[in-house]
C-alpha cells in the first residue's frame, strides 16, 4: 500500500502522550502527596530528635565521667607530688554523690577540701578494699602514688554506666 504522502508511519508518536498532557495542565500538588511530605518530614525529625537527645544525655554523661576521672587523678598527682610529705584522698559519698579530694584523712568539714558533685550520675557498687562496700576512701601514699584501696566503683544513670577500677599503684581506669 502507498504511503498517502505522510513521512511518518502511522504508529510513530506525533503527539504528547496522555501522561504528558496530564503533567502539562496540572498546577498544584494532590492532598495525598502533601500528606505524605508531610508524614515522611515528621518521621525523619522523630528519628532525629531521638538521635540528638540521646548523644545529649550521653554527653551531659561523658562530662561527669571525665571530671571524676581528673579529680582522683588529681588527688593521686598531689600525693606524689606534695612539698609538705603528705598522703592525699578522695572521699566518696554515694549518698551526696560527691568526690572529695582530703589530705591525710577525711574530715567533711576541713576547709581544704575540694569537692565535686556529679551533676548526672550517682556512685554506685562501691568494692573497694580493704572493707568492699564498707570504705569509702581512695588514699595514695606520699611521693609513690600506691594505695591500699584497690577495687572499683560506678558512676551510672538510667543511660549510661562507666567504672572506675584502681589498682595498687593507684593508677585509675
Amino acid at each position: 500500500m502507498p504511503n498517502s504522502g505522510s513521512t511518518n508511519p502511522r504508529w510513530a508518536n506525533n503527539g504528547p502522550t496522555m501522561g504528558q498532557q496530564w503533567a502539562n495542565n496540572r498546577k498544584a500538588f494532590t492532598f495525598m502527596e502533601m500528606m505524605l511530605t508531610v508524614a515522611l518530614f515528621f518521621l525523619l525529625a522523630g528519628v532525629g530528635v531521638g538521635a540528638y537527645f540521646k548523644y545529649y544525655v550521653f554527653s551531659l554523661a561523658s562530662i561527669d565521667v571525665n571530671k571524676a576521672m581528673t579529680h582522683i587523678k588529681q588527688a593521686r598527682f598531689r600525693a606524689l607530688k606534695n612539698p609538705d610529705n603528705s598522703n592525699y584522698g578522695v572521699h566518696l559519698d554515694a549518698n551526696i554523690q560527691t568526690l572529695t579530694t582530703f589530705k591525710n584523712t577525711y574530715n567533711p568539714v576541713d576547709p581544704q577540701n575540694i569537692a565535686l558533685t556529679l551533676k548526672q550520675l550517682q556512685i554506685t557498687d562501691l568494692n573497694l578494699n580493704p572493707n568492699p562496700g564498707v570504705t569509702n576512701d581512695i588514699i595514695f601514699e606520699k611521693q609513690t602514688g600506691k594505695t591500699q584501696n584497690t577495687g572499683d566503683f560506678t558512676i551510672e544513670n538510667d543511660v549510661y554506666s562507666y567504672t572506675f577500677t584502681i589498682n595498687s599503684q593507684g593508677v585509675v581506669n
